[in-house]
């Protein structure tokens, strides 16, 4: 059970790394906050904080600010965001929303 988590931890890892890479290559103004955010879960993630939680609240936050500021993403962009859903999609969020949804500073 323990490895089954540590691989889970390690594909969330991957995801966010790959979702960082894919906004970095692009310079576009709009994805900066996105890239620093998604920087932070990562520090998180690597630093053994609950992958699955950050991540999905990462997965809501990015979604809300495409949505909010019309942010173009690309197909690739878009199948990581939801690649990184359907991985976190079991995960107890109870204790996890104390900021609004589009608020970055819950990432702090």
């Amino acid at each position: 059970m323990l490895e089954k988590s540590i691989t889970k931890h390690d594909e969330i890892i991957t995801v966010l790394k790959d979702l960082y890479t894919s906004f970095n290559k692009v310079q576009i103004k709009a994805y900066l906050p996105l890239e620093q955010t998604i920087l932070k879960v990562i520090a998180k993630a690597e630093n053994h904080d609950d992958a699955a939680a950050w991540s999905n609240k990462l997965v809501m936050y990015l979604q809300s600010q495409i949505v909010l500021k019309q942010i173009p993403i690309t197909k690739e962009q878009d199948t990581l965001i939801n690649s990184l859903s359907e991985q976190c999609k079991n995960t107890n969020l109870n204790y996890v929303y104390l900021s609004p949804v589009d608020d970055s500073l819950q990432f702090d």
